[in-house]
């Protein structure tokens, strides 16, 4: 069996900020006989709650910071590398990941990164920013 991690709210859970989903049906692509799909969603699995403030990407002088939307002074940074640092073995379980484009946590090279002057770039969510850190080869 392969395993394959997925976002939660790909696999229909209500994990999002807002209490919803993005379900999407894998099953023709990945069949229960040869895959195994394991739902993860970063910022529940940290610890934060259903629903929630949104959070965005910041790059504040190359420094990738993840922050709530209505006050950036809040941080998550430290909670997720923490949760991540204590669950890295657990993703070394994974032959791949299927994750949420755009998210804050999950997107991969489609995340909006924020400047402190207004404008935005594209690039990781921080779960895939960690991932990345021990697998390069990710994407």
């Amino acid at each position: 069996m392969i395993k394959l991690a997925v976002s939660a709210c790909l696999l229909g859970h209500n994990v999002r900020y807002d209490g919803k989903n993005k379900r999407i049906d894998l099953s023709l692509l990945f069949p229960s006989d040869e895959f195994t799909l394991t739902a993860i969603c970063p910022e529940v699995n940290m610890g934060m709650g259903i629903p929630r403030k949104p959070i965005q990407m910041i790059n504040h002088n190359n420094q990738l910071q993840l922050v709530q939307v209505e006050n950036p002074k809040i941080h998550f940074e430290n909670q997720m590398k923490n949760w991540f640092d204590q669950n890295i073995e657990f993703f070394k379980n994974f032959s791949g990941f299927i994750l949420k484009s755009k998210s804050p946590s999950c997107g991969n090279q489609t995340t909006p990164h924020f400047q402190t002057d207004g404008e935005s770039n594209i690039g990781d969510g921080y779960f895939v920013y960690l991932l990345k850190k021990i697998n390069p080869q990710i994407a």
